[in-house]
């Protein structure tokens, strides 16, 4: 019987150790995932369903560490002692978000938080604006590049962008050998790293040998934060240059959704059902769908912040989707089962 295996890539910007971002991430998965089915909690706590976090957080805060970042406190020791955030530094952020009930995630409850915590919509409409007048005058691939150091480095330093997708590239080749069941849990900067490295993988000849094997594909591309729909991300992504029929992954990817908060300042547009229409047409996938937008309540040190990694895997919305794939549903119906809206 095939395994079922998460595999979650993080997003950009300064990162705590690998070891604490695990941590985080598996607690924030976890409790969002129990939001809406007890089953598929259990199933994650006794490892049922394992989970691997692509981390590339050191390269990041490498590149970030360079002009002495205020939350680079800290030393990684699993990745030569680099720079990392402190321990515990968003326990009471998150315990904060555990404790908001599964009927409070409502646009209500969204505009009192912004009354009572720093609102940052204002850093969503700049960035669309931005977007709005870089497009028609070719700037957006400039403004991309220079958004965070960490992301022009990606673009535009081939050795640490192909560095940030061998730590994605690895656990996929390993969990595609073993035909494992596979749910990528891309979010942010993650997205388009996924996005390049199911490229990578699909085309080359490398990954061959997978296509004569069934079962090695992975079932759901689950994406949030994601900026695969801006016009200068698109841009500058592997296959962008090549010829059309060398574009987008192939034979690899069966499911595609993607979720985007209101206000998220980095998926500002918030579809690529429209973006991508194309893999659909040359088979290169199943399905691929924009969920309503859900809103995202994370808050740290009273600053609301709708991007956070955190507040997307603790959502009951993004808890569903992952449950579901957990228990193995597979509708036609692209709504959610209304046994997973609620415990």
């Amino acid at each position: 019987m095939a395994s079922s295996h998460i595999i979650l890539v993080h997003g950009r910007s300064t990162k705590p150790s690998a070891r604490e971002k695990r941590r985080l991430a598996f607690k924030a998965l976890c409790h969002g995932v129990g939001r809406v089915s007890d089953s598929a909690f259990t199933a994650l706590e006794e490892s049922d369903v394992s989970l691997t976090l692509a981390y590339y957080g050191d390269i990041s805060n490498r590149i970030l560490g360079k002009n002495h970042h205020p939350l680079l406190t800290e030393r990684d020791p699993e990745y030569d002692w680099v720079p990392c955030e402190q321990d515990g530094y968003y326990d009471a952020s998150l315990s904060a978000s555990f404790a908001r009930s599964n009927d409070e995630f409502t646009e209500g409850h969204y505009a009192q938080l912004l009354k009572d915590e720093k609102d940052r919509r204002f850093v969503d409409e700049l960035a669309a604006i931005a977007s709005r007048i870089a497009e028609p005058l070719g700037l957006n691939g400039l403004l991309v590049r220079h958004s965070s150091p960490d992301l022009g480095a990606y673009f535009s330093n081939p050795k640490i962008g192909e560095k940030i997708r061998g730590r994605v590239r690895a656990p996929l080749m390993k969990a595609l050998r073993a035909g494992d069941r596979i749910c990528l849990v891309a979010h942010s900067m993650g997205c388009l790293v996924t996005y390049d490295t199911l490229w990578q993988i699909s085309r080359d000849p490398e990954f061959q040998e997978l296509h004569a094997r069934t079962g090695c594909v992975v079932e759901l591309m689950l994406t949030f934060g994601n900026p695969l729909g801006e016009p200068g991300v698109r841009a500058n992504l592997l296959d962008s240059q090549l010829p059309a029929s060398q574009h987008f992954p192939r034979g690899i990817l069966h499911n595609w959704i993607n979720i985007s908060a209101e206000d998220d300042y980095i998926a500002h547009d918030k579809t690529v059902a429209d973006d991508y229409r194309d893999m659909l047409e040359h088979g290169h996938l199943h399905r691929i769908i924009d969920r309503p937008s859900i809103y995202n309540f994370w808050v740290h040190r009273r600053h609301s912040n709708p991007h956070k990694l955190y507040g997307y895997l603790d959502h009951p919305v993004v808890g569903a989707e992952i449950a579901r794939w957990i228990l193995g549903y597979k509708p036609k119906d692209p709504g959610l089962p209304r046994s997973l809206a609620g415990r």
